[in-house]
């Protein structure tokens, strides 16, 4: 082998390395998944929650972030399947069945015989990649509004959910970004939880 097929293979490397191959491609993600999703959750007595799809306000909708390449050149990171809107309460519902809630996807715009209804709206959801010489280094955030109508009293509870995120990585991986974007979503519901509690069929922001 010569001295110039050792330098090809070299930057060959190096371009696979830093994550500069396949420029111009859609990368889809599986995004949100629920943390825990599918395991049997602990039995408790709560109301029943119905979650209607978010309303997607986010500044560009055609995509869920850039991956920039080393030597010029972006992919689009997209999802796999369906909305982002139906996307998200459906991970929301499995994750709060993982805390024993009583919670399904609404169907209609007013759904029937739920104790509460909860509507959301993205309003900065993405994840954003760029390839260096050997790294890789990532940047996500993930913010929502969720209002929750108590359909007992009538009364309403709104919070914003807001978290960000960054990893760095040698060999990307289209999966280095649609973890730590699961991970923020995960984070955002978490504190839902935490922020909130359940008084009989109502649901009410803890002091």
């Amino acid at each position: 082998m010569n001295h110039y097929q050792f330098i090809g293979i070299g930057l060959l490397g190096l371009c696979m390395a830093a994550g500069c191959v396949g420029k111009g491609e859609r990368i889809n993600l599986n995004v949100p998944v629920a943390s825990g999703a599918g395991e049997k959750a602990i039995a408790m007595s709560s109301p029943t929650v119905a979650i209607q799809p978010f309303e997607d306000h986010r500044t560009d909708r055609s995509h869920l972030g850039i991956r920039h390449h080393l030597w010029g050149g972006e992919s689009h990171f997209s999802l796999s399947r369906g909305t982002l809107s139906e996307a998200t309460a459906e991970a929301f519902v499995d994750y709060l069945k993982g805390k024993g809630w009583n919670a399904t996807v609404a169907k209609g715009d007013r759904p029937t015989g739920a104790d509460m209804t909860i509507t959301g709206t993205l309003i900065d959801v993405g994840v954003d990649a760029t390839s260096g010489i050997g790294q890789t280094a990532l940047h996500a955030k993930s913010r929502m509004a969720v209002e929750v109508q108590n359909h007992t009293d009538g009364s309403h509870v709104r919070e914003t959910l807001t978290s960000s995120g960054t990893n760095q990585v040698f060999w990307f991986d289209p999966e280095d970004a649609q973890d730590l974007l699961n991970e923020l979503y995960n984070k955002n519901f978490e504190k839902f939880v935490a922020d909130t509690k359940i008084d009989g069929t109502i649901l009410k922001l803890r002091k």
